[in-house]
């Protein structure tokens, strides 16, 4: 299957012409806000604030365990009152 690619052009303050399909294809609203990054390799990244959202939801998933450590802190400091105020 080939992956779709669209020719940008800048203009003269260097500003990229998204065409209309492109932005149809990848499901981008007008007037939507996005976040540009540069990847590892020099790439230009845009994502919706919600893809990042999701990325970042992706990758911090592994680490959730159901506990932080505030929550085991706070268990400590209540036991620790309740000890001193009885």
């Amino acid at each position: 299957m080939t992956v779709p690619r669209w020719k940008v052009r800048l203009d003269e303050r260097r500003r990229p012409t998204l065409p209309p399909d492109l932005l149809e294809a990848a499901g981008i609203p007008a007037g939507a806000e996005l976040t540009v990054r540069i990847v590892d390799d020099g790439t230009i990244m845009l994502s919706t604030h919600d893809a990042v959202r999701e990325r970042i939801r992706r990758k911090m998933a592994p680490l959730k365990t159901g506990r932080s450590e505030v929550d085991d802190f706070l268990a400590e400091r209540r036991a620790a009152a309740l000890r001193e105020n009885s």
